[in-house]
């Protein structure tokens, strides 16, 4: 019985070190635009060639379209036509 709970315990902590080296050389590899306004905030991830994602607070935001847009005219485009369009459209601005 010990052995079992032994082996158990061993590979939960092998499994939750696994998850968060996982999570940080993603975190590490991507950069983010922030955009900050009195309408609401939004904080888009990227690396080098797409999207990988996003948080929002107070806009609705369509990840899936903005990240097959983002893929049609490049990221480096995208970011700035986005924040172009932030910084018309609401009270805010964005930075990377």
């Amino acid at each position: 019985m010990k052995k079992t709970l032994s082996i158990v315990g061993c590979l939960t902590i092998g499994i939750i070190i696994l998850v968060i080296a996982i999570f940080i050389v993603t975190t590490a590899k991507t950069k983010k635009m922030v955009c900050k306004s009195n309408e609401g905030n939004i904080t888009i991830r990227y690396d080098d060639k797409k999207l990988v994602g996003y948080s929002t607070k107070g806009f609705s935001y369509n990840y899936k379209e903005q990240k097959k847009y983002a893929d049609q005219i490049g990221v480096d485009a995208y970011l700035t036509e986005f924040s172009t369009w932030f910084s018309n459209n609401t009270t805010g601005t964005c930075t990377k």
